[in-house]
Formats: C-alpha cells, structure tokens, sequence
C-alpha cells in the first residue's frame, strides 16, 4: 500500500527511523483490511406495511476504517449534508466564521532535541491541551458549531489542528487575547511565533460558507487513503502515528483514540441525517476476508439461536446483496 521508496526514506532517516518498525506494521494493516468484506444478517420488516411477514436480509459490505475510500466519501458526504443545510437555512447562516490554527513547540529534523518529546508523546500532550481549548473556546466563543481537523506538520509529521468555528457573535479583542494566553501559556503549548493563528471572516452569502467548507478539505485529503499516493514520509508518520494512539503506551499509543476528522456534537446532528433502525432485527455481524474463508464474530444477537433460525425459516440461506455504500456503518 505505502511506497516502498518512502519506506526507505523512513528506514533511512535519522529523525524518523525510530518509528520505522511501527509504520510497516501500519502497512501490512492497510493491506490486510483491503481484503476484509463485513457480512451483516438481520430481519427486515415494514411498521406501516399490513404485511406481517418479514424478510430474512443479508448484507456484504467492503470494511470501513480511517483509512478506506468509503471513510473518505463518508466525510464528503458529512460535509455536503452541511452545505446543504444552509441552502436550506439560509437564516442560519453564521455571521462569522473563525479559523483557528493550533500549533506547538516540538522537535523537527533540523532541531531534533527541541521539546524533548517524540512523535507519539507529542500527539498525547497535544490531544489533552487541544481537548482543554476546545472546552474553553466553547465558553468564550459562545457556540457548539466547529470542525477540528489535525494534520501533519509537512517538515517533521508532528500534530496540528485546524479548528473552524461557526459564530454568531464577534469577539471582543479581549476574549482573543484569552484565547491566545491560554494555549500559549496556560497550556504551554507554544508561542508568540509558534502557537496559535486565529482568521476571522464575515460571510456574505452561502458562497462564502461553501468556500470555507472547501477549505477544510485541503487538509482531510492529507489522511485520505485517496491520496496515498501524494504521501510523504512525513504524513505517512502521522498517520501511523493516528493509528497507534489507541494502543496503550505500553503498546506504543496514548490510550486514546485520536480522530483527524471531528466536528462538534452540534454540528454533528446536522452533518448526519437521523436514521431508523425501527423494523430491523440485527442477528449476527462477521468480518470475512476475501482470500479465505476465515471468520471473526463481530457481533450475535442475545437471542441468536431463535433469531437465526428464524432467520433461515424466512429464507435467509439465499445469496447475500452486495452493498456499496452504507453512511452509518
């Protein structure tokens, strides 16, 4: 999957090498999972239908993690849901928008010592200060509409956040200042020259939001499998880094998981429509791969025995449909 050149640099590179053993890892788990299929099997029925029989369904999606096409096009999706809504809303439409730059002190090539903490303890540190200012940013700003997306640094692959804030109210200089002490100071993340950046931008129009929903895209794409190819060594340790902060420490993480791509719960509800699960049954979930027969139970109902066989009364032995896309798996 990752080239094997930038393997090479990564093997090869003073400041990177260390990680050399955990991003071939991270390679053969995106190989691995391009082969993995999902095989969910449930029973289907209508509420408003006076049909009271139900069918036995069965479903075979591709797997879906950070790191799939489908990931990819889930957040497009999100994102054209969003716009949508203010084509729809236009009373909505937030007077101000604020993009907020998140950056700190750390190593890089040319400065290896500086900071004294590697990639992965960087990330940690950066996750608590940035899950503080967030909480913070909420009280001053006055608004639970933002998207945080981190990206890598493109000369070293350290962590740093771009936070986009919708606002119906300006700030004061005084709330900006605030702001800025607290992640250069309070949570000694940076300084003056290296900290935090806030834009500030009125919108006009739904023009003026589409454009600033672009905008974020230019970062996603540097954690997208769709543009693996475009990858440098220094996002393909980023994101190794992002799929290892899960893992305990001892395991080379943070013990915790560490999203690129996160908007606000608020933002969140309109970013995804609501869904039913009302008339669905779920019996049974397994993760298959394509070049074996091997099977791992993600999921079985509490009642499985009497739901399968349910299940195989209503013909649940046919061929399963093959999906495409599912949002809100």
């Amino acid at each position: 999957m990752i080239d094997p050149s930038i393997l090479e640099e990564i093997r090869t590179d003073p400041f990177l090498k260390y990680l050399y053993n955990m991003v071939v890892a991270f390679d053969k788990y995106l190989d691995s999972t391009s082969n993995c299929n999902i095989s969910i099997k449930g029973i289907r029925y209508d509420p408003e239908d006076s049909d009271p029989i139900p069918d036995a369904v069965q479903y075979n999606l591709d797997y879906m993690h950070r790191w799939t096409k489908k990931y990819d096009n889930k957040i497009l999706y999100k994102l054209y849901n969003f716009q949508w809504y203010f084509i729809l809303h236009p009373d909505k439409t937030p007077k101000y928008t604020m993009m907020v730059t998140l950056t700190g002190t750390h190593a890089s090539p040319r400065h290896p010592r500086k900071g004294g903490l590697n990639h992965i303890a960087y990330l940690g540190k950066f996750h608590e200060a940035h899950r503080k200012s967030k909480d913070m940013f909420r009280k001053y700003l006055k608004t639970d509409l933002y998207l945080s997306i981190l990206e890598g640094h493109p000369e070293s692959g350290y962590v740093h956040a771009h936070d986009l804030y919708f606002l119906d109210e300006l700030p004061s200089q005084k709330t900006l200042d605030t702001i800025q002490n607290h992640w250069n100071n309070t949570l000694n993340m940076g300084s003056s020259k290296h900290g935090i950046k806030i834009e500030i931008k009125e919108p006009k129009d739904f023009n003026d939001i589409k454009s600033f929903i672009a905008y974020p895209m230019s970062y996603v794409g540097k954690t997208t499998i769709g543009d693996l190819p475009e990858w440098t060594k220094y996002d393909v340790i980023f994101n190794t880094c992002l799929w290892l902060s899960s893992r305990s420490k001892l395991l080379g993480g943070i013990g915790r998981r560490v999203r690129a791509f996160q908007p606000s719960r608020a933002l969140s509800k309109i970013m995804n429509p609501p869904s039913s699960n009302d008339g669905y049954v779920h019996i049974e979930s397994l993760l298959t791969h394509k070049n074996s027969n091997d099977s791992t139970i993600l999921y079985q109902s509490p009642y499985f025995e009497i739901n399968n066989q349910a299940w195989l009364n209503l013909g649940g032995d046919t061929p399963a449909i093959q999906v495409e896309c599912i949002n809100n798996i």
